[in-house]
C-alpha cells in the first residue's frame, strides 16, 4: 500500500466526504471502511456515503466490488467532474455490489459507497482490481432484446391480484423494477400513472416489481404524516404488505404493484440484469422483450414512443 497523502490534504478530503486511493495508476486498490450516522447522506439513496478517489487508466477493465455483511451495499461510479457513469445494487451476489467498468479515459474516478436508509451503519470492504483489457462489450441488456421475457410469479399485489408474468400475454407489458426506498423509483411514479391512464384501455399493463424489505433484513414502515419510508424496530412480510399498500396509496399508484418473495426476487432481478432501480422492461403482445430502459426523465419520451408503437402491433 502506498504512503498516505499529506495529513492536511487527507483531513480536507475526509471532511469533504472523499477518501483518496493509494498507489500508482493501474494498481489494485483495497480499503476497509465503516459507515457512521455522521457520514454525508447520499443524494440518490438516502444512506450514509463515502467517496473513494481511484486512478484508472484507459484501455483497462476494472472490477469494483463492495462487500459487507452489515449493510445492503450500493455502488455508484462517477467521473472526475461528478457525472455518474454506472451504479449497482446486488450484482456481487447476496447484498454485495459490483460494477464492471470499461475505462476509456485516464483519470481519477470517484467510487461512491453507500447504502439504503439514513440510520444505517456498518463495515464494508471496497476493492478495485484490473481484470482485463477493454473491449466493446455486449451488455446483458442488449442480449435480452428480442427474446422471450422470462416468467416469474409474485405472492402479493396492490391494485389487483398477484399473477405470473405469462398470464399477461396479449398485452403490451411495462415492467418497473423498483424499490420503495429509492427516490429515483418514486420520481418515476407520476409518469407511470400518466401512461397507465392514457394507454391502459388500449392494452398496456404496467407492473411494478419489487421485493419484501424484511427479506433483506430491512425493518421498514411508512410514515403517513411525512409520506416517507422510515426505519422501524421490527418488520415481517405482513408489515411489508401494509407498507406497500400505504406507499401506493400515498403516491397514488394506479397500476399493479407486485412483491416477490426472497428467492423469486433474487432470481428475477438477476435474470433481468437489474443493476439499479428503477429499470423499465417493455414487452410486446407476444411476450418478447423490445426495450430496456433505466427509467430516467431523459429517456421517458423514447419509452412512451415505443409503447405507442407496440400498442399498434397485433
Amino acid at each position: 500500500m502506498a504512503r498516505y497523502w499529506a495529513i492536511g490534504v487527507l483531513a480536507f478530503m475526509v471532511a469533504a466526504g472523499l477518501t483518496p486511493a493509494g498507489g500508482d495508476k493501474g494498481k489494485d486498490f483495497r480499503v476497509q471502511a465503516k459507515f457512521s450516522k455522521d457520514d454525508p447522506k447520499d443524494k440518490q439513496r438516502g444512506g450514509p456515503s463515502q467517496v473513494h478517489v481511484v486512478p484508472m487508466k484507459a484501455g483497462k477493465i476494472y472490477t469494483i466490488d463492495m462487500v459487507s455483511t452489515n449493510v445492503d451495499s450500493y455502488l455508484r461510479l462517477l467521473d472526475s467532474k461528478g457525472n455518474q457513469l454506472d451504479e449497482d445494487d446486488d450484482s456481487g451476489g447476496n447484498q454485495n455490489a459490483r460494477i464492471i467498468f470499461n475505462c476509456a479515459k485516464d483519470g481519477n474516478y470517484k467510487v461512491v459507497c453507500t447504502t439504503f436508509g439514513p440510520d444505517m451503519s456498518g463495515a464494508y470492504t471496497l476493492t478495485v482490481k484490473t481484470t482485463g483489457v477493454a473491449q466493446q462489450p455486449s451488455t446483458g441488456h442488449a442480449q435480452m432484446i428480442g427474446k422471450v421475457a422470462p416468467d416469474f410469479e409474485a405472492d402479493f399485489a396492490v391494485n389487483g391480484k398477484a399473477v405470473n408474468l405469462s398470464a399477461l400475454r396479449g398485452n403490451v407489458v411495462l415492467l418497473d423494477f423498483c424499490d420503495v426506498r429509492s427516490s429515483s423509483s418514486i420520481a418515476l411514479l407520476e409518469r407511470l400513472s400518466e401512461w397507465n391512464k392514457s394507454y391502459k384501455e388500449q392494452g398496456l399493463a404496467i407492473v411494478g416489481v419489487t421485493f419484501y424489505p424484511s427479506d433483506i433484513n430491512q425493518a421498514l414502515g411508512f410514515d403517513d404524516e411525512t409520506g416517507t419510508v422510515k426505519t422501524v424496530k421490527k418488520a415481517d412480510r405482513k408489515s411489508d404488505r401494509a407498507l406497500l399498500g400505504a406507499f401506493a396509496a400515498h403516491h397514488k399508484v394506479s397500476h399493479l404493484l407486485m412483491a416477490l418473495p426472497k428467492q423469486a426476487a433474487l432470481d428475477t432481478f438477476n435474470t433481468y440484469v437489474v443493476n439499479g432501480v428503477p429499470q423499465l422492461v417493455l414487452i410486446d403482445r407476444k411476450g418478447m422483450i423490445r426495450m430496456i430502459d433505466l427509467g430516467s426523465e431523459k429517456t421517458s419520451s423514447s419509452v412512451e414512443s415505443e409503447i405507442k408503437k407496440l400498442l399498434t402491433e397485433k
